[in-house]
């Protein structure tokens, strides 16, 4: 247990994270969070002492283009897979070959020191640009502000959040390749009993433990990733990089120096959606249904549940999966042990019933009651933050809709439409979502007045008495989104970022639960 600022370092974490959503249009974004020591001990041990094991840790990634989280290039070298791969471990080799050193922080000491890294595949900060990436108000080019929004303060405030926090800041950058941020932050250890029993997290069941699961997944490092939270929860994975090999670990058979490892029947086979492309993990039950058919049937085991794993899926993709035979029951990411846990009890009837589900979509009756069926729209000029606030709405049961501008959300809310309420960000490039709600209410107050004065009929709009649609400010920064602020332009409440149950439900139920009472 740590004590810190957690306001500071969730600042630098979200300054460094929305930079890279907001450059980065393909390959991934990888956060990663190290015990200094432990980096610094891997990074300068003897090269030659990981040739055995780097070596065999190369042979599960040949066939990816580059060894990343998305198999896209990354411009810090020294950040590499292999390098997390033995952090994750927990044991790095030293200077003789053949022994292991653990992997800790010194016990006699009273602080912890954090190396923390931001790593994406944008565009990458052009050269001539890179002295000055710390400066104030300073940007790439005198474009970036018109194409991606933002004022070019982020850096330097995080930067200066950092030297508060007794640490560095650096990056490494290649234009058209990525950047990766990394800092460090010197942190104390808890000592009191208090702290740790409040904060002590909830154990992880222990009813997967002797489990058996095949990872179907085209990126060795994602699939990587699947299998470090799975075997957390005590299951015994095997991973699938290509469709040939998953049909071999799941029939029990062997396919060149891929062996299955797991005796017996295999319990779960977990499939991501983009597994060797766009939507193709969507068709995997079927290839194995083929290969069962075209086959010795006897000489297959029972076929096991197939779980999905998604960043986002849309209610098509949703029901084409359960008709091509996955379990209804999707594992959203980022993949957490717990968030894992209850999808699989749910996905396998297993486990005691009143935790079946916590965290997933019926975590909450009352919000699940209030928001079940409606339609909801999401504006938010920033995909992450899009792709957050619709999953904390859809585990609920919404029907969630998207907008990445003020303007698309003004087209979207032009009566009559269909949606129940609006969650608005409130900083977007172009047009704030102030702006956006006042030509809203604008455009519904003329309407209103037009069915009022008899110059429009209501079946015309909808067939509705007056047009208001809730809308919701969304906002990291509660200070600048007050009550009055969000009433004076139309708005109906805020909510901060990101959406928790307890605070969605007191704004939420102000304005649903009138709509579910009969009128």
């Amino acid at each position: 247990m740590v004590v810190g600022d957690p306001g500071r370092f969730r600042q630098i974490i979200t300054n460094l994270v929305g930079n890279s959503v907001k450059f980065t249009e393909r390959g991934h974004i990888c956060v990663c969070v190290h015990l200094a020591e432990n980096v610094k001990a891997v990074r300068e041990a003897n090269v030659e002492a990981f040739s055995k094991q780097l070596t065999e840790d190369r042979k599960w990634s040949s066939k990816c283009s580059c060894n990343t989280l998305s198999g896209f290039e990354a411009a810090d070298r020294t950040n590499s897979w292999e390098t997390f791969r033995l952090l994750l471990s927990d044991g790095i080799m030293n200077q003789q070959p053949g022994t292991i050193n653990k992997l800790s922080f010194p016990e006699t000491s009273d602080t912890v020191n954090l190396v923390v890294s931001v790593e994406d595949t944008g565009v990458g900060i052009p050269m001539h640009a890179q002295r000055r990436v710390f400066m104030r108000f300073m940007q790439a080019d005198s474009s970036t502000s018109r194409t991606y929004g933002g004022t070019g303060i982020g850096l330097s405030i995080s930067k200066c959040l950092v030297e508060l926090m007794s640490g560095e800041m650096s990056f490494e950058s290649k234009p058209g390749v990525g950047s990766t941020f990394t800092f460090t932050v010197v942190l104390k250890k808890s000592h009191t009993s208090q702290d740790i029993e409040r904060h002590k997290p909830e154990p992880l069941p222990t009813i997967f433990k002797g489990m058996r699961a095949v990872v179907v997944d085209g990126r060795p490092v994602r699939a990587e990733v699947t299998k470090y939270h799975l075997r957390r929860l005590g299951v015994q994975v095997v991973i699938a990089n290509d469709q040939k090999s998953a049909l071999a670990l799941i029939s029990g058979g062997e396919n060149g120096d891929i062996r299955c490892k797991a005796t017996g029947n295999t319990d779960m086979v977990l499939v991501d959606k983009e597994a060797w492309g766009p939507g193709t993990g969507l068709t995997f039950p079927q290839l194995l249904r083929e290969s069962r058919l075209s086959s010795k049937a006897g000489s297959w085991p029972m076929l096991p549940r197939m779980i999905l794993l998604a960043t986002s899926i849309n209610s098509g993709d949703s029901e084409k999966a359960k008709a091509i035979g996955f379990v209804e029951t999707v594992i959203m990411k980022p993949l957490r042990a717990s968030l894992i846990a209850a999808c699989l009890q749910q996905a396998l009837g297993i486990g005691d019933k009143r935790q079946q589900g916590k965290g997933v979509m019926d975590e909450s009756p009352s919000l699940h009651s209030l928001l079940l069926g409606k339609n909801i729209l999401v504006v938010d000029d920033n995909k992450v933050n899009r792709r957050v606030a619709a999953a904390a709405l859809k585990k609920y049961g919404a029907k969630v809709e998207n907008a990445d501008s003020g303007k698309d959300a003004i087209a979207m809310l032009q009566p009559p439409h269909k949606f129940d309420a609006c969650f608005m960000d409130v900083q977007m490039p172009e047009m704030d979502g102030f702006e956006a709600t006042r030509q809203v209410r604008n455009i519904e107050q003329q309407i209103n007045e037009q069915i009022e004065s008899g110059v429009a009929s209501r079946e015309a709009y909808g067939d509705v008495d007056r047009w208001h649609v809730p809308i919701l400010a969304m906002t990291a920064d509660v200070i600048q989104a007050t009550n009055e602020e969000c009433s004076r332009c139309g708005m109906d409440g805020y909510v901060s970022k990101p959406l928790e149950e307890e605070q969605l439900y007191r704004e939420v139920v102000r304005f649903l639960d009138t709509k579910t009472k009969p009128t």
